[in-house]
């Protein structure tokens, strides 16, 4: 079967352009960008892209007989306007993969959409944050099987080994992102809990930074989360100029709701949510720590004491 080897890229935000450089290092792939901004664009092009002025640039780029076009776009309107003017360029065969961390939802009504045109559809959840970069993304795809075998050379060209896949049909994609999203705020929460009791607990002078890197090596927490908490604490031993604003960027109170919805228990993620709201009103090294945790992991923006 004749498989995808090319791809439009639209979005080189924080993640998109680091997905697209590891897309161009495979070499196994011609790769056209837009960009809102150009800057990205220029350096996408140093690294081997072509680079388009406009989506509708883009589309027309694209050679192959069945084009395939990524968003990697802030969920909501940003990704519905660009996929409405992305499905009016495509043909009957062509693919759109949406990337961003969008409602499911949205990408129920958009496959639906697509498909009345003929257009195929993958609803891709990328994780690994800005890490990502250097390990390679790990993917939860949604889909139909044949659109995704015709795109698995895009996901073959930047995806973690064995960190990628299709995970069920249309919308399953970013439905298994938001609840792992959801259940990584449960599992920052507890971390961070867990270094609160290590700092204002009965033992006095711990050293976290060290206890950081002995509990991320062997031991039954060990994780790529513990590996940012040791990144954090070696930067600022208290985290002492962070202020404990946490921010929450919505996948984990679609999770809650969605929970709600089906009366399924989801009580330790769910608390996670509501400890980020109250981490606007309070202080202390926990929600210090799920701040550092998520600029680690993420690059995600952290309120500093100075910023005053």
């Amino acid at each position: 079967m004749k498989r995808a080897d090319e791809i439009g890229f639209i979005g080189l935000g924080r993640m998109g352009a680091n997905m697209v450089a590891r897309m161009l290092g495979s070499g196994g792939l011609r790769v056209a960008v837009w960009n809102r901004s150009p800057g990205p664009v220029e350096e996408a092009k140093k690294k081997g892209a072509i680079a388009a002025g406009s989506i509708k640039e883009l589309a027309g780029m694209l050679k192959s007989e069945r084009r395939v076009i990524w968003m990697m776009l802030p969920s909501g309107d940003v990704t519905e306007n660009a996929f409405k003017e992305v499905l009016g360029l495509l043909k009957e065969g062509d693919v759109i993969i949406d990337g961003a961390n969008s409602n499911f939802h949205d990408t129920l009504r958009r496959h639906e959409q697509a498909a009345k045109k003929g257009v195929g559809m993958l609803d891709v959840g990328v994780s690994g944050g800005i890490i990502a970069a250097e390990r390679g993304y790990p993917m939860m795809i949604g889909g139909k099987q044949e659109v995704y075998d015709f795109c698995l050379p895009v996901f073959e060209s930047f995806g973690i080994d064995e960190g990628y896949g299709l995970v069920g049909g249309p919308g399953s994609g970013h439905y298994v992102k938001m609840v792992h999203n959801a259940v990584e705020y449960g599992m920052m929460q507890s971390i961070s809990e867990g270094f609160d009791l290590l700092e204002n607990g009965r033992m006095k002078g711990l050293d976290l930074g060290k206890i950081a890197g002995i509990w991320n090596h062997g031991t039954i927490v060990s994780s790529f989360l513990m590996e940012m908490v040791e990144k954090a604490l070696k930067k600022s031993p208290d985290l002492g100029g962070l202020k404990p604003y946490v921010d929450d960027s919505g996948e984990g109170r679609w999770g809650a709701i969605e929970a709600m919805e089906h009366s399924v228990p989801f009580a330790a993620n769910t608390y996670a949510l509501h400890a980020r709201y109250i981490s606007r009103d309070a202080d202390s090294l926990a929600f210090r720590m799920l701040a550092a945790m998520r600029n680690e992991f993420g690059g995600h923006e952290v309120k500093k004491k100075d910023d005053e």
